[in-house]
């Protein structure tokens, strides 16, 4: 059982951590809710074609190719990313394709967003109208709509150096950005700084550079661009960067077989071992690293005293028919998002097909899970997790089984939210995604391993439905884990 664990143990790695480097420079967004209140774009900003290479440390993993041109009444912007990433020594290609407009401010006007795997598909489309985000989802025929009311219109992530640039930030000025994330729906703010200028070696020159640092719920991504506002070079977490190069260049030599796996990467080793988490009561473990985050670590289950936290199994009887009572205020994890699709015609005609009508809620979830857990393939995928997607091509990581999960037990009256932190694996903790489910009482569940309640080695550091990842990004590098005591 353990062995095969090993293979399907997935975090919020890709979606999240990967993606960052990314992200800061091709899905995020601000502005202010009137265009008096923008900043002011004062500097000049000229026509790109620029193309980059893609690097984790020294391997060359992918390229990037945007451009930048003058419209009328601002700018339109394309950029696509393309990808060879290994995952649990699955190696997986992966394309991220942006288009725009931008106001001369280099606010947003609209844009797309389309993320290709192997496996998956993800598309979302948005334009600012008045105070108010309106968001599509999905393929043509079946499109989510949604809307996010704005106190600030947000901003492209490439346009936060583009804002900065443009904005004539001077050196140790710092100024706070809000932004838009098209893979989770969620908003963020960033603050970027203006470092001291640089000279760096590009493309056998030496050129002199303006520099700017994007720290991102304590994740910090630099950028360095050269006086007509172009970026010439960016490094992120886990050895990530990007180095303008030629286009063919850009495309060449890319790593497909044997590159570093990123799940590896973001491990975190611990000592003593644990042999049967499934068979414990109680962990205690140090945890470190990470006091500065805006993590969910006490509550619940877990309960934590300065650097200790012990996390407690939960107790819950699958036979006992409960009261179905629930608070009056947990109507929002019951409601349907743009990724947990739970009104669906699709996932409530499969949930029709899993549960019966005379099933208590218990007795709901406990089908829910089991069905999940044998009819969803346990495979590494790299996506945006959307239940409806999950639903269609029956497979998926952790991000796709919770939020099928969460989507199925919203659907059947349960509330249910998406938890993610770590797991312990032979020797490791792994960052991974699981469910919590209201049954007179918050009681996790996790589909991968078929577990209600989940084992007492899950972790939980963020819980939400799916924005709240983010906040993972300052601690992946940074975490550290010694097992204190184990509790059969």
């Amino acid at each position: 059982m353990i062995k095969n664990k090993g293979r399907i143990v997935w975090g919020i790695f890709i979606s999240v951590t990967f993606i960052v480097l990314l992200l800061i420079r091709l899905e995020f967004f601000e502005k202010r809710p009137e265009p008096t209140a923008a900043v002011t774009a004062t500097g000049t900003k000229m026509p790109q074609d620029t193309w980059m290479s893609i690097y984790q440390k020294t391997n060359k993993i992918g390229y990037v190719h945007r451009t930048f041109t003058e419209r009328a009444g601002g700018f339109h912007f394309q950029e696509q990313a393309v990808l060879q990433i290994n995952t649990m020594g699955v190696t997986q290609a992966l394309s991220l394709t942006t288009e725009g407009d931008l106001n001369p401010d280099m606010t947003i006007s609209s844009f797309n967003f389309e993320l290709q795997s192997s496996l998956f598909r993800f598309n979302v489309r948005g334009i600012v109208a008045k105070n108010k985000l309106v968001l599509y989802t999905g393929k043509q025929g079946s499109l989510q709509k949604n809307e996010i009311p704005l106190k600030e219109i947000p901003h492209l992530s490439g346009g936060i150096y583009d804002a900065a640039f443009s904005g004539k930030m001077s050196v140790d000025e710092v100024r706070l950005f809000n932004i838009f994330d098209p893979s989770t729906l969620g908003m963020r703010s960033v603050r970027v700084a203006r470092k001291a200028d640089e000279i760096i070696p590009i493309m056998g020159k030496r050129v002199m550079t303006q520099k700017y640092c994007a720290d991102f719920m304590g994740a910090e991504n630099c950028a360095w661009l050269n006086k007509e506002g172009d970026v010439l070079k960016e490094k992120g977490i886990i050895g990530l960067s990007l180095e303008k190069s030629s286009p063919e260049k850009a495309r060449a030599g890319i790593m497909r077989e044997g590159a570093i796996d990123f799940t590896e990467i973001a491990a975190i080793s611990v000592a003593a071992k644990i042999a049967e988490p499934a068979q414990l009561k109680a962990l205690r473990v140090k945890i470190s690293g990470i006091d500065r985050q805006p993590l969910f670590l006490h509550g619940g289950r877990q309960s934590r005293q300065k650097d200790i936290l012990t996390i407690t199994r939960e107790s819950f009887d699958t036979q006992s028919a409960g009261t179905g009572n629930l608070p009056e205020n947990f109507a929002a994890f019951l409601k349907p998002t743009g990724l947990i699709q739970s009104s669906h015609p699709e996932i409530t005609a499969q949930l029709r097909k899993i549960v019966q009508s005379t099933d208590t809620p218990k007795q709901k979830a406990v089908r829910i899970i089991e069905w999940v857990f044998r009819n969803i393939e346990k495979k590494p995928v790299l996506s945006v997790p959307s239940a409806l997607e999950t639903l269609k091509n029956k497979a998926g990581d952790c991000n796709e089984h919770a939020v099928l999960t969460a989507a199925l037990l919203r659907a059947a009256g349960i509330p249910a939210q998406i938890e993610t932190g770590v797991v312990y694996l032979r020797g490791k903790f792994y960052y991974h995604a699981w469910n919590i489910a209201y049954l007179d009482g918050w009681v996790t569940a996790d589909t991968v391993f078929n577990q209600l309640p989940a084992d007492v080695t899950h972790i939980r550091m963020v819980r939400g439905d799916g924005a709240e990842q983010l906040d993972l990004l300052g601690v992946i590098g940074k975490l550290n884990i010694e097992i204190l005591e184990q509790v059969k």
